[in-house]
């Protein structure tokens, strides 16, 4: 969490995957005199650390999602085992708006897609666009002639919906692809009115960068209603020195932006939290995005690559059949690493929050789950139910049970702060809101509770609002009003700095927000 100079207009749109929210914020860092102006959201204790000022017996904890039914396998003589993840997007059908999922995934070097009306259930529609072994009878998307979107080296089309305001109808949908030659790499940009078929937006490309190992992955792309620019976030590597010769380069991430999607600004590499400018993994696939119910903080669930690591033995590798046939050593590629996903945060910049380190997705049990590009998360992560969101993740890859897999969390459940059953307070830094009350994202266990006081900002309890008038709160809710003895309203404190101390027990704080 962040608090600092937030605004966030009322009755502005923040496209179909969430609802809208009135919230006025302030904090103010007491160690500088910088409140640059952002948007907060919904989003408070989760995944930054920034806004606290003192926890006392709680912490903050990482959450990790329980695995759901499998979405999609492949299972279809065009599509083989060896799999990379791209996106699923939520939007609504062009044609009767109801709304829809879209899970793009590569198969052979074939882009594909599944839909959905509520990303559970998902089938693959006939498109008829693309012709395999004199069939059209599958769910490839391609050009509007007909032909695969392919790039000049390996990674499929990158695919977002546009969420621009005035955006043609007809290019809704972006995509690009690469040409990889002498001077650099090169960027293509698509669109597309259904999400299915595609046609180059013009010849030239958009971007033409020199970044060493530039775009060699999944890029992740939008238009941001926080910046009202377009923003990228794309794969480069660093030479590791001193020179490693089994792990000579370090994938990261940079970030470039533009306003019209034809002029973009210099890449600008990421910082990683205290690490700095080299993270201490590779990431592979950054899958960066705005959070549904907080543009303004993106949410990477980020590809992370144990290049060196290996945890299966060749034994167990034989066991699984690797399916690939178009490599020398199906197994060593299939067993020669392993992978797993890590969240980041970042707040329109280029520094990456690592609140923390550990694996936010790990493999689990089974040796299926251990082999190399397993566990990836597709760019995505979107409410499936008022009380959940999910994410969409790379099963068993590289082998004949290669399939996609939905994990779910409680909805703001990325992270949390935590008290044990003995007690713990957290008191945030001064802050000023607008609004009526205020509403937490909690869950307690059956003895547990949570209290709230709210402080000045010299950390005096204000009347009427200490821990005494508050009542306890227990259970499991996304959205509870506060309410001490004088009830909700918070009227009479509004645009005042306060803090809020929270005395929580056996507890967990996964959001709050400033209501009218």
């Amino acid at each position: 969490m962040f608090l600092e100079r937030i605004s966030l207009r009322s009755g502005e749109p923040q496209g179909t995957d969430g609802p809208n929210f009135d919230l006025t914020l302030v904090a103010l860092d007491e160690r500088t005199e910088d409140e640059r102006e952002v948007d907060l959201g919904d989003f408070s204790v989760l995944v930054r650390e920034t806004a606290v000022d003192r926890l006392e017996g709680a912490r903050h904890r990482l959450h990790h999602p329980r695995p759901a039914e499998i979405s999609v396998t492949l299972d279809q003589p065009w599509e083989k085992h060896f799999y990379n993840g791209v996106s699923v997007i939520h939007d609504t059908h062009p044609a009767n708006d109801k709304p829809r999922f879209l899970l793009y995934y590569s198969a052979s070097n074939r882009l594909a897609v599944a839909v959905s009306h509520d990303g559970v259930h998902w089938t693959k529609p006939l498109l008829g666009i693309v012709e395999i072994d004199g069939n059209r009878k599958n769910n490839l998307v391609g050009s509007v002639d007909g032909r695969l979107m392919v790039s000049d080296k390996g990674p499929m089309p990158e695919i977002f919906l546009d969420r621009r305001p005035g955006v043609k109808p007809s290019e809704r949908f972006k995509a690009f692809t690469l040409i990889e030659g002498r001077g650099g790499t090169r960027v293509i940009a698509w669109v597309s009115g259904d999400g299915f078929r595609f046609a180059k937006l013009r010849d030239k490309p958009i971007i033409h960068t020199t970044l060493y190992g530039a775009f060699d992955g999944f890029e992740s792309m939008f238009w941001s209603e926080v910046e009202q620019q377009y923003v990228i976030y794309l794969r480069y590597a660093i030479k590791v020195s001193p020179p490693n010769p089994r792990d000579p380069n370090r994938r990261s991430v940079a970030r470039m932006a533009s306003k019209d999607l034809f002029n973009w600004t210099k890449p600008r590499p990421m910082t990683f939290g205290k690490v700095g400018l080299l993270p201490p993994d590779h990431h592979y696939n950054n899958q960066t995005m705005p959070y549904f119910r907080a543009p303004q903080i993106y949410v990477a669930l980020s590809n992370r690559l144990a290049q060196t690591r290996q945890a299966l033995s060749p034994a167990e590798g034989v066991k699984l059949k690797p399916s690939r046939s178009d490599i020398a050593d199906p197994l060593k590629w299939l067993i020669g690493d392993c992978a797993d996903t890590v969240m980041l945060t970042t707040r329109a910049s280029a520094h990456y929050d690592r609140l923390f380190m550990e694996g936010i997705v790990r493999p689990g049990p089974g040796a299926e789950n251990w082999t190399t590009r397993s566990n990836y998360a597709l760019r995505g992560l979107h409410p499936t139910s008022p009380r959940e969101m999910s994410i969409w993740v790379t099963r068993h890859n590289g082998q004949a049970s290669c399939h996609v897999r939905r994990f779910v969390f409680r909805t703001d459940g990325l992270a949390s702060i935590e008290a044990p059953y003995a007690g713990g307070d957290l008191v945030t830094r001064p802050l000023r809101f607008s609004g009526k009350s205020l509403q937490i994202n909690y869950a307690t266990s059956a003895v547990g509770g949570l209290r709230v006081e709210i402080q000045d900002a010299e950390r005096q309890p204000i009347k009427g609002y200490t821990l005494a008038d508050c009542r306890e709160m227990i259970g499991d809710r996304i959205d509870q009003a506060v309410a001490w003895k004088s009830g909700t309203d918070l009227s009479s404190l509004s645009g005042k700095t306060i803090r809020l101390r929270f005395r929580m027990q056996d507890a967990n704080l996964f959001s709050l927000r400033f209501a009218d």
